[in-house]
């Protein structure tokens, strides 16, 4: 990938682009890669502020001694407002011939003065490539005198990937000297490293995955859907010819496994999570180049998993303002990606869905997520008692199932803790009896927002595809529906 950069960098060069700009956070790097790229395109190559010095932009341009020149300025993007900057970099794109002098400027971040829009050309530095990492990787190996075996360099490379070249060669070094003969804790160690570093993208979070599909209670045929595609980043499957999975829209009442459900897709497909927080994003003062930044973070993170949690509450679905930018480059991403970075994206509330999202080709499907039946909360009941060390062949799950239809799975797992503080305040095990009263005492989900869920479940009847194999649920609600109509047109009539 850093050879198709430089060869980028190097026709830009040899066109004679008066600006670019390379959004980089990495200014060593930049500065290597420019160099060899002038080299290539036969320009000279300076760098006329000296470490730890201050320059004006002017003293830096005239530093240029002639033309056919490409002079690197850094730390000038938050000058880019000032009206002397910008005219000083406009009379150098006004000489407008492949002789003349380049600037190549080096940013974090990028706010396009609209007088050098038609001007200048912008790249984006990649994160580096496994085999970049690998390089970095070897060099450390052979300085602090460690070998590896082949399956552990990969697993280290593996957990790099996301990193820049300076993160990476310092986690890597770290986890060297600190346990050089222990493979496990030195890729725990870059895992801490990483975790760190994505915490400082303020809108991305490394998500741990003790999770499975067999921690996750119900939703039999989204089971089954991901079960098909386990193999899906294979390279059996590329050699096959089938496509790379795009993604999960998974739409649903609240409290019904949703999000568990995005965390067990990445454990159970052995892959990285990374979550995306769009609150974050919009809170930031550049929100457009953070999402920028975090989406080009998933995809060097590749083969990944990025969970969109509650994706309808960070698009506004009215005007031109940030959340419309914003909503454009999710969806030209969604729909343009080409790495192997799959979007597990869930929803509340489809009113609030921008229609642009659950357009074919964003993702692979749309699975709505009901609440449980009969045969899922059982399951879940099960579950949730046996993570307590509590045998669920002990009680009499048969009734407390039929009592607690229309209730959603935390609800489920809500109900078995009351009871268990109830019985742990009296000094006694876990009974039946205290579970059918935490039950009459749960005001459900159901019961405070009936019509808000009939509605959605009438919304997924046609355009969502059940998580649950189990559809008298939704059949009967369909029932009920229609008799509810029936009893309400001579009212509408009135």
């Amino acid at each position: 990938m850093t050879s198709t950069f430089i060869r980028d960098l190097t026709l830009h060069f040899e066109a004679g682009y008066p600006i670019i700009f390379i959004i980089s956070q990495e200014e060593t790097r930049v500065f290597e890669l420019a160099s060899e790229a002038a080299k290539i395109a036969g320009r000279t190559f300076i760098r006329p502020r000296p470490n730890g010095k201050e320059m004006s932009v002017a003293a830096q341009i005239s530093a240029a001694k002639s033309d056919n020149t490409v002079i690197m300025l850094d730390n000038i993007h938050r000058n880019l407002d000032d009206p002397g900057t910008i005219r000083l970099l406009a009379d150098i794109a006004s000489q407008n011939n492949s002789s003349s002098t380049t600037v190549l400027i080096c940013a974090p971040w990028l706010d396009m003065p609209p007088e050098l829009e038609r001007m200048a050309a912008v790249l984006e530095l990649p994160l580096p490539t496994p085999t970049q990492l690998r390089a970095v990787l070897d060099q450390i190996c052979a300085e602090v005198n460690v070998l590896q075996t082949e399956d552990d360099a990969l697993a280290m490379i593996r957990i790099g990937q996301g990193l820049t070249m300076d993160e990476a060669r310092l986690a890597f070094r770290k986890a060297m000297i600190d346990s050089p003969e222990e493979a496990t804790a030195s890729q725990a160690s870059v895992t801490r490293d990483k975790r760190r570093a994505l915490r400082r993208s303020k809108v991305l979070e490394h998500v741990d995955t003790p999770i499975n599909l067999n921690d996750v209670g119900g939703l039999d045929q989204l089971k089954q859907w991901l079960d098909s595609r386990k193999d899906a980043f294979s390279d059996r499957a590329r050699n096959y010819g089938l496509p790379t999975p795009r993604g999960l829209l998974l739409m649903g009442i609240q409290g019904c496994g949703k999000s568990l459900a995005a965390k067990a897709v990445a454990g159970f497909w052995g892959l990285p999570l990374i979550r995306l927080d769009l609150s974050a994003v919009f809170g930031q003062p550049r929100p457009e180049a953070d999402l920028r930044s975090a989406l080009k973070i998933a995809e060097a993170m590749a083969p990944a998993v990025l969970w969109i949690d509650e994706i309808e509450k960070g698009f506004d679905q009215r005007g031109d303002g940030p959340a419309a930018r914003l909503l454009g480059g999710m969806v030209t991403w969604l729909q343009e990606k080409q790495h192997e970075v799959f979007v597990v994206a869930t929803a509340n509330r489809v009113e609030n869905l921008p229609p642009e999202l659950p357009r074919k080709g964003r993702f692979d499907e749309i699975f709505f997520v009901d609440l449980p039946s009969k045969h899922e909360r059982r399951e879940i009941l099960s579950l949730h008692l046996r993570n307590r060390n509590l045998n669920p062949d002990t009680f009499d799950l048969e009734t407390l199932v039929r009592q607690t239809e229309k209730m959603t799975g935390s609800e489920l797992e809500q109900l078995i803790i009351a009871a268990m503080y109830a019985a742990f305040n009296r000094n006694d095990v876990l009974k039946d009896s205290d579970l059918i009263r935490a039950r009459r005492e749960t005001v459900t989900l159901y019961e405070t927002f009936e019509s808000d869920i009939k509605k959605l479940r009438e919304w997924a009847r046609k355009r969502a595809r059940p998580a649950s194999l189990d559809r008298r649920t939704t059949d009967l609600f369909s029932k009920t529906s229609l008799k509810d109509n029936n009893k309400t047109e001579p009212i509408n009539k009135q």
